[in-house]
Order: structure tokens, then sequence, then C-alpha cells
């Protein structure tokens, strides 16, 4: 089987001798490039995400390593000794394949192949494209956490502390609500996370 990811080459998964690579804290992405350049094949499985830029008010996407410190390894690369990891080891960031102190653990092909068959279907993903590719109704939750009326606080922004009352959603999944300003209500946009629930009011006790 072969398969291409996005962000990585072009791999066959079967017939090869796949382990796993500990790297340094922040150096998946250095470790897996130095890798390709040297002539190994590497599988970095990754996710992706979105952030909204509130400036320019689109959402730009962000791709992360799904397990921080760790990638995926063919060993050995062509034409090299089959038990001689000291290139390897030599690369900036590695520390070593995983395994016990006899040899380094070999990963079963369908592992990989499982890998990336989920991440070419964005399994791994929480953008909103992947979350539309799943079926999942991530508006519809917002729509029922945000309902019309429901009164939140302002955790950041100019509006901090205010009170805000959910008007709509917006379709970009941005909460339109009513904020009390000098006296009028105003409606403000705000991001999802920006409004935590507000106290219950207290009942005034009857005398």
């Amino acid at each position: 089987m072969k398969l291409t990811i996005p962000g990585c080459m072009s791999l066959a998964v079967h017939d090869r001798r796949w382990f796993v690579l500990r790297t340094r804290g922040g150096y998946d992405d250095q470790v897996f490039a130095d890798l390709l350049d040297k002539g190994y094949e590497a599988y970095l499985p990754r996710s992706r995400t979105d952030k909204f830029n509130r400036r320019v008010r689109v959402f730009a996407e962000r791709t992360n390593p799904l397990m921080p410190g760790y990638l995926f390894i063919v060993h050995p690369r062509k034409n090299a000794p089959i038990d001689d990891w000291r290139e390897v080891r030599d690369i900036n960031g590695v520390l070593g394949p995983i395994g016990t102190s006899v040899a380094p653990l070999l990963i079963p092909c369908s592992v990989v192949e499982a890998m990336m068959s989920s991440e070419f279907e964005s399994a791994y993903d929480d953008t909103r494209a992947a979350k539309i590719m799943r079926g999942e109704t991530s508006h519809a939750a917002l729509e029922k956490r945000f309902a019309p009326g429901t009164r939140f606080t302002v955790k950041d922004g100019p509006f901090a502390t205010f009170i805000a009352t959910a008007d709509t959603l917006t379709i970009h999944d941005r909460v339109k609500a009513l904020v009390e300003i000098f006296g009028r209500m105003v409606p403000v946009e705000f991001e999802p996370d920006q409004l935590e629930p507000a106290p219950e009011k207290r009942k005034s006790k009857v005398a």
C-alpha cells in the first residue's frame, strides 16, 4: 500500500522495517526534514486546527505533530548497514529509537498504515473542514450552548467583565450578543471562548 499524506512524502508502507524515533521537544519537524535529506523514509503524523484571526476575521490552518517527540522511520535506508543507527543518532534533536536494551522495537506495518489512513481521512484534525467531512455538528452544539437569552460574562477584550446576553450565532460560529453600554443594549460579536456562563442572579429575600 502506498499513501500520500499532506505535508509528507509518498510512502510505501509494506515491505519496510518501521521503527519509532524519539526526538527532543520542539525538534520534530527539523529531525523529519533532516531524515528526508539523508535519504530515509520517515512519517511524522500531524493534526490540524483552525485559528481565527480576529484582526482580519479569517480562519488560518495550523499544523502540529500529532505525537510530539515521536516519529516513524524506515531503517535501514537504502544501501545502508541494517543495524547501524549511528547516522540517525547523530542528527541534531534525535534521542534514539524506542525499544529494549537489546534492540529497537519493530513496529508492525499495519499500525503505520492505520495511522496514515486516519490522517488522510482527517481523523486527527480539528478544523471546520474536517468536522464537516466527519459529519460532526459543531455548529448545532454551539447553537444549543449559546441559546438566545442566555447570559454570559465576557472573559477578555475591551468588554471584559461585562455581561453579554446571547442573541444569535453567525455562519462563522461567532456569538452575536447584546451588551449594555451607557444604558443601551448594543450588539457585539464574540468568539465562543471569550464567553463563560454568568453567575445566576440571586433572588431577593422577601421581608
